[in-house]
């Protein structure tokens, strides 16, 4: 029974990478006006037969620069991504209880690699499709449980690590532009992505007293962690999209869209 609970609990860890339940909150950032970009950030054109090219090459300049973040851009430091703190509740079935982690960090994304972008505008309808990878992200912070499943009720706590390999990234969008003060802005509608995972890996300390039986869980979730993994994606990211969505129409709101792509 505990060696279930634990699965559970490590389970949910997993689940702060990706996403979190009502609690889980990204960074607060307070946008300011753009009125220029700097001189080394391209400026894309609409009638450009390469435009698709030059929007993955702009963005594969600035990607390495999320490591300490671009204040022009109103973008902050961002690897490691610093996610705080989260928390789950359960009170269905026989599983009752509240899991918590803190001080959670993501580390890797400024490694990431913009494969291929696919833009495409029709009048003021703007949709757009990228294709991108990360070669291996790390994910480490701390988790307290309290938990009971059934009649017995277990607080573990410790610390957690999750080392992923091979993540590949589509990500679609849809919005439309409209005018304000002179510029051209982006208010998306849709923000979907789709990830997969090649491998992970997964450690944590506290799962149960015994060490040896610590081992033969993680043993058993690094066995599986696939099909856990499949059967978590749904739901954490109906609810991290809808957040994904209010940030990003946060930033181009700040941002003019022309400063990034000219119209014809």
């Amino acid at each position: 029974m505990a060696s279930v609970l634990s699965a559970f609990i490590l389970v949910s860890c997993l689940s702060t990478i990706l996403a979190a339940d009502e609690s889980f909150g990204l960074p607060t950032i307070e946008f300011k006006p753009i009125t220029k970009l700097a001189d080394d950030i391209p400026t894309c054109q609409q009638s450009d037969n390469n435009i698709n090219e030059c929007i993955k090459q702009g963005f594969q300049q600035l990607t390495p620069r999320l490591k300490n973040g671009i204040s022009d851009l109103n973008i902050p430091p961002m690897d490691p991504f610093e996610l705080g703190k989260s928390s789950y509740n359960y009170n269905s079935g026989m599983l009752q209880g509240r899991i918590a982690m803190r001080n959670v960090a993501v580390h890797g994304l400024s490694e990431g690699i913009v494969d291929k972008v696919d833009y495409r505008q029709k009048n003021n309808r703007v949709r757009m499709e990228m294709i991108s990878h990360v070669p291996q992200m790390l994910a480490e912070g701390a988790y307290k449980a309290d938990i009971k499943l059934n009649d017995m009720k277990i607080t573990p706590k410790g610390t957690f690590n999750v080392t992923l390999s091979d993540v590949s990234m589509k990500t679609r969008a849809m919005g439309e532009l409209y005018e304000r003060d002179g510029h051209t802005y982006l208010r998306l509608s849709k923000l979907e992505s789709e990830p997969k995972v090649g491998d992970m890996r997964i450690y944590a300390n506290g799962l149960v007293p015994d060490p040896a039986l610590n081992d033969v869980i993680l043993d058993f979730i690094n066995q599986y962690w696939r099909q856990l993994y499949q059967a978590m994606l749904p739901e954490t990211m109906a609810i991290w999209e809808p957040q994904m969505l209010k940030l990003a129409n946060e930033f181009f709101a700040a941002l003019p869209f022309d400063l990034i792509l000219k119209q014809n």
